[in-house]
């Protein structure tokens, strides 16, 4: 039992080294229920589904020791002519790494046309990131370049973000940092150099003309520079706005499944489950969960 643990421990090290000298692009909250909780890469969600307070956490990899997780929590307040405004919380834990954004969102409406709604929003915060150098177990003493000294930084975050919103169709685009952390920070090998991402969102309703249900698929694509390009595509069947089913596949090689569940009173509760294809890219396909909790203010 313990070689295995040191095994899963070296394994996770190895590979956060090996995707930091070779990424250099943003980091990623990999989640699978983003389309409920969009304020995760675009502010201009802002205001745009009313007064909203919402919890999220994403474990992936399952059975393997300090694998990547995922907290977010977002508060959104009800427009006021026109503008609105909301905070968000993300915190990624990969290994002994922790990065936490703190941000501030602010979102406008503008009428287009009869039948939809433009949002552009901003985001604006900071983004600390914390390494605990005594949970590295080294092998050797012997300095290593692409083991940073440093343990903490602070580093700026801005981005944008625009939503085109209609009863039955959304579309979203947003670079939710413009910033590359290593123009703030000496240490580059701590921090690396970040290019800033893309994220792209659409979805519709489909009215199925039986007993109020819906079909809603979606599409979502994350532009990383300097590697691949991330998809998602799915779709859900929603029963009268109550029960929501459904799942999706990533080009990462992963498959998932959720459940939502509505309640009159504004409380949303789902649940989502992800696990590798036997054909999928990916080097590690261990399955992963994530749990969202949403109150919307009606």
């Amino acid at each position: 039992m313990s070689q295995n643990y040191n095994f899963t421990k070296y394994f996770l090290m190895v590979f956060v080294l090996f995707t930091v000298s070779k990424t250099k692009a943003q980091v990623q909250e990999n989640t699978i229920l983003d389309r409920f909780n969009r304020n995760v890469f675009n502010p201009a969600y802002a205001g745009s589904e009313g007064k909203v307070i919402a919890f999220n956490t994403r474990s992936t990899w399952k059975g393997i020791a300090d694998a990547p997780k995922t907290n977010y929590f977002m508060y959104s307040g009800s427009p006021k002519k026109n503008l609105s405004f909301g905070l968000s919380v993300i915190s990624n834990k990969v290994f002994i790494d922790t990065r936490t954004q703190y941000a501030l969102d602010a979102s406008y409406k503008l009428k287009v046309g009869n039948k939809y709604n433009l949002f552009l929003g901003l985001k604006a915060g900071a983004t600390t990131k914390n390494s605990d150098l005594d949970g590295l177990e080294r092998i050797t003493k012997i300095d290593n370049p692409a083991i940073a000294q440093t343990d903490k930084a602070t580093f700026p975050v801005f981005g944008f973000g625009a939503l085109l919103k209609s009863d039955k169709f959304y579309a979203s685009v947003a670079i939710p940092n413009v910033l590359n952390p290593s123009k703030f920070v000496k240490d580059e090998v701590f921090i690396s150099s970040e290019k800033p991402t893309v994220y792209f969102l659409t979805g519709t309703s489909i009215e199925t003309g039986f007993f109020g249900s819906k079909v809603k698929p979606y599409f979502s694509v994350k532009i990383i520079p300097d590697s691949k390009n991330q998809t998602h595509i799915g779709g859900t069947f929603d029963f009268k706005n109550t029960v929501e089913v459904g799942g999706g596949l990533k080009s990462t090689g992963f498959m998932n499944v959720m459940l939502l569940v509505r309640t009159k009173s504004g409380i949303s509760i789902a649940y989502a489950y992800d696990f590798g294809t036997p054909n999928g890219q990916t080097a590690v396909t261990q399955s992963g969960y994530e749990f969202l909790l949403k109150f919307n203010f009606k």
